[in-house]
């Protein structure tokens, strides 16, 4: 479903950039200061990798010292992009596919912005309408195979529906549906 909205009217066009000689608790810190979920990694306008959250969590998990730790140690090489001129339904599916919330935009191998989940729902609220409306549709499935009992999720007695192999309520259901929608 083409929305005829390209990701150039959509991007950033000044996404948070940072070099890979830096350390991570420089990284840390431009995050935190620009309130972003992720820094990308350039070098002379050439996109190199991608930080994000996530992987400072697991960064940190694995108790690294990260003011000796340099970004290209822990960014991503293998990196989503995508075309200013492609339709944001595109950029969607590129997301939901490769499990990604955020896609730099390159054109001539240039960086040129970047397109988040954010993005996309603050341009068209109806991608996020009709992403309820799945999830509603998901959830009227299941509710075709119920049985009583005690929420695995939310402990309440009720109506109990199979997802992801636990028996949850309905109400559990659609948070659970709505984000995993988030996520991709």
């Amino acid at each position: 479903m083409k929305t005829g909205v390209t990701v150039a009217d959509g991007m950033s066009v000044n996404p948070v950039t940072i070099s890979s000689t830096k350390s991570i608790l420089e990284c840390a810190k431009i995050m935190a200061k620009k309130r972003v979920g992720s820094l990308l990694i350039v070098k002379e306008d050439q996109l190199e990798g991608i930080i994000t959250e996530k992987d400072l969590v697991h960064f940190l998990a694995k108790g690294l010292n990260p003011e000796a730790t340099k970004v290209k140690e822990v960014m991503v090489k293998k990196i989503h992009t995508i075309s200013p001129e492609e339709d944001l339904s595109e950029a969607v599916s590129t997301m939901k596919r490769e499990k990604v919330r955020r896609l730099p935009v390159v054109s001539k191998k240039k960086l040129i912005g970047m397109l988040t989940l954010n993005d996309i729902i603050k341009l068209q609220p109806a991608l996020f309408d009709l992403l309820r409306e799945q999830s509603n549709i998901r959830l009227q499935k299941q509710k075709e195979k119920s049985v009583e009992g005690t929420c695995e999720v939310c402990e309440n007695f009720g109506k109990l529906y199979e997802v992801d192999d636990q028996y949850i309520c309905a109400e559990c259901s659609n948070e659970k549906t709505l984000r995993s929608s988030d996520e991709d």
